[in-house]
């Protein structure tokens, strides 16, 4: 069961798991993220502020493939299949998930409709669980410091996904 994140304090910065690398799953990040509040919290360099807005690009995307499979009036009562596979390719487009990424991220997608309903939900709850940690642990290490100004760069969104990510694990495996 979930806890409230209101009654859990800040969440623990989001920790991929052991001998997994950045591309071998899409949700990453906010999976560990929620894996990480059962266990004590590593100490790990908060995200920097490019690695921060590029997290956040990226659980955004997929926030916004998510609500609108489950916006769709035939959720839960059709097939979503093809639907999923058209979002994840979207996603692959705009560089916000690899093809190894998206063919993983679909390889436990549900057959049965219900399912599948069930299945985005859980998404949707791993993706707003990893935006609040990737947030809350940016912000605990830079309370009181001069705001880091330097605009974000679009195009480098998947080496700074990558950066975090190996941050995350070295810590893990420290």
């Amino acid at each position: 069961m979930m806890s409230n994140a209101l009654s859990m304090g800040p969440p623990p910065p989001p920790n991929p798991g052991a001998g997994e690398t950045p591309d071998s799953n899409a949700l990453a990040l906010p999976q560990q993220a929620e894996e990480q509040s059962a266990a004590p919290a590593q100490q790990v360099a908060p995200p920097n502020h490019q690695q921060t807005v590029a997290a956040l690009r990226h659980f955004s995307a997929i926030q916004d493939a998510l609500m609108s499979l489950l916006d769709d009036p035939s959720v839960g009562k059709s097939d979503l299949k093809s639907k999923a596979i058209d979002a994840a390719s979207k996603l692959v487009a705009t560089s916000n998930l690899t093809p190894v990424q998206a063919v993983s991220l679909l390889s436990d997608f549900p057959d049965r409709a219900f399912d599948q309903k069930k299945w985005l939900e859980q998404h949707l709850i791993m993706i707003v669980t990893g935006s609040e940690a990737v947030l809350s642990h940016h912000q605990s290490g830079f309370l009181g410091q001069d705001v880091d100004s330097t605009p974000p760069d679009e195009s480098d969104h998947m080496n700074a996904i990558t950066q975090l990510a190996n941050q995350y694990r070295g810590a893990r495996n420290a």
